[in-house]
């Protein structure tokens, strides 16, 4: 079998990454603990022949024990978070990854897709894979794990690897901030997604949102710099993105502080007193640092 892969490869930068144009409610944070579970869940109408068995008490999951119909779910779940690992193939924790499974009678799917939690030895290439575990997500709960040996894997047919795509809105400035830390962004298994433009949020309406990245970070430069007679289009579309729960991010470095005002200030959103109140990273580390939390909150809660 070969599950669909119909990502969009980006042009790599030397460092991988491509770039582009009366009582006071608790505050609901966005991309933090307290935040709303990220829009993945759907509803299924009725009866679904590919429902998941029910799972074992043990710890791995048996190859055997997973269909087809499941996998294909899995990835029709998270394939709009997903852009092509810049290493092709590259197997390395939270990776998501598409391996090809060796036949056992007709007890195994073709294929697995799911997200790496254990890899050894951890140097990247299959070929060198010993064993991996790997989350196998299911619907309303926690994953399942497999363990995969090397000779559960069909080595001659293809390998896939896929990063999480994190939508950046930055300027150039706030662009070169984060130049300096995208190996690590993507050690992690995110990749980050820049647009320096504005056109493409003008685009998004309640047909097309569902293929959003579920994770975004705004920059407060890139806000300021939009056209004064745009900016009340602009919060608007922020404000949809908030209501479609979407994790946002306000990078609002310490240097803005007598400069830019940050997107809380912009969108009139208040800590007790509005619903959302917007996370706002200062540096690089702390953006990675949420939304590795973000993410993985998200990805444990189940499909």
């Amino acid at each position: 079998m070969t599950l669909e892969t119909t990502f969009r490869r980006f042009t790599l930068l030397p460092r991988f990454i491509q770039t582009g144009n009366g009582e006071p409610r608790k505050a609901h944070y966005l991309g933090r603990d307290e935040a709303t579970p990220i829009e993945r869940k759907q509803d299924q109408g009725g009866k679904n022949d590919n429902a998941p068995k029910k799972p074992s008490t043990e710890k791995y999951r048996d190859l055997a024990d997973i269909t087809l119909g499941e996998v294909q779910e899995v990835y029709d779940h998270f394939k709009h978070q997903l852009v092509p690992s810049p290493a092709e193939a590259w197997i390395a924790k939270n990776y998501f990854c598409q391996l090809p499974i060796k036949r056992k009678g007709e007890d195994r799917p073709p294929a697995v897709f799911g997200r790496l939690k254990t890899v050894y030895p951890a140097d990247g290439y299959i070929n060198n894979i010993e064993e991996l575990e790997m989350f196998f997500p299911r619907r309303d709960a926690a994953p399942d794990i497999l363990h995969i040996r090397l000779d559960d894997l069909s080595l001659q047919k293809p390998t896939y690897s896929f990063c999480v795509g994190i939508k950046f809105y930055v300027s150039e400035e706030e662009m070169a901030d984060f130049s300096h830390s995208e190996n690590i962004f993507l050690e992690k298994g995110f990749a980050p997604l820049y647009e320096t433009s504005y056109m493409d949020l003008l685009d998004i309406n309640e047909q097309n949102y569902s293929s959003l990245p579920w994770l975004h970070v705004i920059g407060s430069g890139w806000f300021a710099g939009i056209p004064d007679s745009i900016q009340p289009e602009i919060r608007q579309q922020l404000q949809n993105l908030i209501r479609w729960n979407k994790a946002i991010f306000n990078y609002h470095p310490k240097r803005y502080a007598l400069q830019y005002r940050s997107l809380n200030e912009e969108l009139d959103l208040s800590y007790g007193f509005t619903e959302h109140f917007l996370v706002a990273p200062q540096n690089t580390d702390q953006v990675l640092k949420k939304a590795e939390q973000s993410f993985g909150e998200i990805f444990m809660q189940g499909m």
